[in-house]
């Protein structure tokens, strides 16, 4: 998996367009942080560059998937299209940015952070809220701290389930139960990458196999065969869940 490298210092348009030309050619995948002002770039998905921030302390509702076209004038070269970006539990339920005031701080971060005369931009209060979502958090006791008492198979497990509801759902063509159980997998892929225990490499499995779920609903060009495979990535997770509940059972037992 390539890692997402964090830029805190600038960077000119010269260095993203080398950087733009090693990856897709004349674009390259970005995540920022609106709340600390900085950047990572060089990620294969979004997700990779998601994690690196993450791991560097950032907090995930801060992180906004971009698009950079170092070739483009202003103010087409930043363009808000990102799976990571889909979290309808805080009301942004597009792969873009729905809210205008967070389109323009993550624009004034980006365009100071590629300017070589422009100072870095300091946040200037709270974070920015975003609309109210429609339905609140679906899972209660999880954000509550209970998700925190889970193994990491466990907690995979429970996304796996939420991921099956959205597949069938959407298949069946029942716009609210897929709404619904989308809404659910997105809030709980965020509980887990957020829990401290699985900082690196576990965390950015987790965010790249969000950002796979997404695909499947909101990529046209994504395989056919995908909803399968992500079906059978999380079935391993709960088979392993249910084998250490038998183990924790036998335990008590003795």
């Amino acid at each position: 998996m390539t890692k997402g490298r964090i830029f805190r210092e600038r960077i000119s348009r010269a260095d993203l367009a080398s950087m733009a030309e090693e990856q897709f050619g004349d674009w390259t995948k970005a995540v920022v942080d609106v709340s600390r002002g900085i950047v990572a770039i060089g990620g294969e998905l979004h997700a990779d560059d998601e994690a690196a921030l993450l791991a560097d302390g950032s907090r995930q509702r801060d992180l906004w998937g971009i698009n950079l076209y170092p070739g483009e004038s202003e103010p087409d070269w930043i363009e808000f299209d990102s799976t990571i970006n889909l979290r309808p539990g805080e009301g942004n339920r597009s792969r873009g940015v729905d809210d205008d005031r967070v389109r323009a701080r993550i624009r004034e971060v980006v365009e100071a952070w590629s300017r070589p005369n422009v100072e870095r931009p300091a946040m200037t209060g709270a974070r920015i809220p975003l609309r109210r979502p429609r339905s609140g958090v679906s899972h209660k006791n999880a954000a509550a701290g209970g998700w925190a008492r889970l193994e990491l198979v466990e907690q995979l497990g429970n996304v796996g389930s939420e991921v099956e509801r959205a597949i069938r759902a959407h298949e069946a063509g029942r716009t609210d139960r897929f709404e619904s159980a989308l809404e659910r997998a997105l809030e709980l892929f965020d509980l887990t990458a957020s829990d401290p225990r699985w900082r690196g490499h576990g965390c950015q499995e987790i965010l790249r196999a969000r950002e796979e779920f997404c695909r499947l609903f909101f990529d046209p060009d994504v395989p056919p065969d995908s909803a399968r495979g992500l079906s059978r990535y999380f079935l391993g997770f709960a088979w392993a869940a249910r084998q250490l509940h038998y183990r924790r059972q036998s335990a008590d037992q003795r």
